[in-house]
């Protein structure tokens, strides 16, 4: 998402790697006591960021030689639809509307 040039060998270096660190993580007693001083998701967010981090590096070290680009095969109608901008707002609306209805105001 960030570079087309990283390679198919950095998502598997870290699917492997954030497999590793995970498991780690929660069931080797030394490291599973550093996860559990903090909140799960935080831990989750770091090995995330991580692995962002090392598949930039992978891409910097072994990039490919040109760019990735999707290439359309014609199998879907990409056709815009006419009332995506109006469907758009009647859905925010009703978004803030929820919000709006279930929101505590007792803390104002």
């Amino acid at each position: 998402m960030l570079t087309r040039r990283v390679p198919p060998l950095a998502a598997k270096v870290a699917l492997l790697t954030g497999f590793v660190i995970i498991a780690c993580g929660y069931f080797v007693p030394a490291l599973a006591r550093i996860v559990k001083s903090m909140h799960e998701f935080h831990f989750l967010g770091l090995v995330f960021a991580y692995l962002v981090v090392l598949m930039l590096v992978i891409g910097e070290l072994r990039p490919l030689d040109e760019e990735w680009r999707q290439k359309d095969v014609g199998a879907v109608d990409m056709t815009p639809w006419p009332h995506a901008r109006k469907a758009g707002l009647v859905l925010l609306a009703l978004v803030m509307a929820i919000y709006i209805v279930f929101a505590d105001t007792s803390v104002l």
